[in-house]
C-alpha cells in the first residue's frame, strides 16, 4: 500500500496535496540547478559565490538522486506492473525513456565526487526532467510517430536535394572557387547553408551559373520546411482534436440525459458540444438575452434564477433550450451554485442535431415542454396572489 501510496505522489497528475508539495519542489529544484550551472559560468560570481553555489549543487543533485530512488522503489505500483512482478518491473522502469533521463539527471551527483566542473556543466540535462509534466510536449511526440513516415520521407528528399546542390556547386565553382568549392564535401557546408536559408555569408559562389544554383537551392528549402511544418501542423492538429473528442465522450457518458442512447450518437454528440468550466457565482446567461446555444450540465451545479423561487438543476440535466427551440430571449438569469463543467451545443448544431436524432429531439421537447407548463403555472399563481393582495382591505 505504501507503494502505490508513493506511486500516486510521483505521478504527474498527481491531484493530492504531497503531489502538488513534490511537484513544484522538483520545479524549484530543476530551476535551481540550471541556475547554478549557469550562474558557474560567469568568472565573477563563481568567485564570489563558490561555497552558496556548491552548496546548492549539492542539494540540487541529492534531491533528483533521491527522486531516482523512489521512482525505482514506486515502480512495482504502475499499471500493468503486477503481472512482471517486482525486480521486472523496475528493470523495465531503468530502460524506460523516463527512467534514461531519471538515471541521467542522477548522474551529476556522482560526477561531482570526481570533478565538480564536468558535473557542473552536465546539469544540462535536469532541463529534460520538465518533459514528463509538459502535456504538450507528449502531443508532439504522438504526432512525429504517427507521421514518422511522411516526414522520413521528406528528410529522404531533403538528403538527395543536399547532395545534388553540393555536386552542382563543386562542377560549377571548382575552378573559378577553389578554396571553397575544392570538394563535394566542402560544397556540403554551402548546400546546408543555402536550403536552411540562414546565408552566413562565408561561402559565396563567384560564378553567374553558381549564383543561379544557389537560388534554386533556396526556393528548394523553403519548400522542404515548409511540408516539413505542414505535415507536423496538420498531425498536431488532429492529435488535438482527437483528445478534445475523447475529454468531450467522457463527459458526455457521464450525463444521464445520454445514457439511453447508443455509442453511435454519443460520438455523433461529442463532436457537437464543446465543454466549458464556469467557476462558483459564474453568470452563465442573464434573461433578455438571445439564446444562441443550449448547456448540459457535465459536472457541479446551476441556479435558474425564477420567480418565486430558484430552480437548481446538477449534473445530467439542461437548460436554455427554450430559446433555441422559440427563438425567444432568454427568460431567466443562470448562475453556477457552485464550479461546473457544462457542455455547449451551439444553435446551428442544434438544430442539425435534432433533425437526425428525432428521438433525442423528442426528449428534448418534451422536457421543454414540461418546464414551459411549470413556469407558466408558477407565473399564474403569482398573479393570483398579486390579485388577492391588491383586492384585500
Amino acid at each position: 500500500m505504501k507503494r502505490e501510496r508513493l506511486y500516486e505522489i510521483l505521478r504527474p497528475e498527481s491531484s493530492t496535496s504531497a503531489g502538488q508539495i513534490f511537484r513544484w519542489t522538483h520545479h524549484a529544484m530543476v530551476a535551481l540547478g540550471i541556475g547554478v550551472m549557469l550562474a558557474d559560468t560567469v568568472p565573477t560570481w563563481r568567485r564570489g559565490y563558490t561555497p552558496l553555489l556548491d552548496l546548492a549543487f549539492q542539494v540540487a543533485c541529492a534531491f533528483f538522486l533521491a527522486e531516482y530512488v523512489l521512482r525505482l522503489i514506486a515502480a512495482p505500483a504502475a499499471p500493468g506492473a503486477e503481472h512482471r512482478g517486482v525486480l521486472r518491473s523496475r528493470l523495465a522502469w531503468a530502460v524506460s525513456i523516463g527512467g534514461i533521463c531519471d538515471g541521467l539527471g542522477a548522474l551529476p551527483g556522482f560526477l561531482d565526487v570526481f570533478d565538480a566542473s564536468w558535473a557542473t556543466m552536465f546539469a544540462f540535462v535536469w532541463v529534460f526532467k520538465y518533459v514528463r509534466y509538459s502535456p504538450g510536449l507528449f502531443v508532439l511526440r504522438r504526432v512525429i510517430r504517427h507521421a514518422r513516415h511522411a516526414l522520413l520521407s521528406v528528410l529522404l528528399g531533403l538528403g538527395i536535394v543536399l547532395l545534388a546542390a553540393a555536386s552542382l556547386a563543386y562542377l560549377l565553382e571548382r575552378d573559378a572557387n577553389p578554396e571553397q568549392f575544392g570538394s563535394i564535401p566542402a560544397a556540403l557546408w554551402w548546400a546546408i547553408v543555402t536550403v536552411t536559408t540562414t546565408g552566413y555569408g562565408d561561402v559565396v559562389p563567384h560564378t553567374l551559373a553558381g549564383r543561379m544554383l544557389a537560388g534554386v537551392v533556396m526556393v528548394s528549402g523553403i519548400l522542404v520546411f515548409a511540408l516539413w511544418a505542414g505535415i507536423l501542423a496538420t498531425g498536431y492538429s488532429e492529435e488535438l482534436r482527437r483528445r478534445q473528442f475523447l475529454l468531450t465522450w467522457d463527459l458526455v457518458a457521464k450525463v444521464p440525459f445520454f445514457h439511453h442512447i447508443g455509442a453511435s450518437i454519443i460520438a455523433e454528440v461529442a463532436r457537437m458540444l464543446r465543454p466549458r468550466d464556469y467557476p462558483a457565482g459564474a453568470v452563465i446567461v442573464r434573461r433578455g438575452e438571445a439564446g444562441d446555444c443550449m448547456f448540459f450540465v457535465a459536472e457541479g451545479e446551476v441556479e435558474i434564477q425564477l420567480r418565486p423561487q430558484a430552480l437548481y438543476l446538477g449534473a445530467g440535466q439542461f437548460f436554455g433550450e427554450m430559446a433555441l427551440l422559440t427563438g425567444a430571449p432568454r427568460n431567466a438569469t443562470v448562475v453556477a451554485s457552485q464550479a461546473c463543467t457544462l457542455l455547449t451545443l451551439d444553435i446551428v448544431e442544434f438544430r442539425e442535431l435534432m433533425a437526425r436524432q428525432p428521438d433525442l429531439a423528442r426528449a428534448i421537447q418534451e422536457e421543454a415542454d414540461r418546464r414551459h407548463a411549470a413556469n407558466a403555472a408558477a407565473q399564474q399563481q403569482i398573479r393570483e396572489a398579486e390579485m388577492a393582495m391588491d383586492e384585500s382591505p
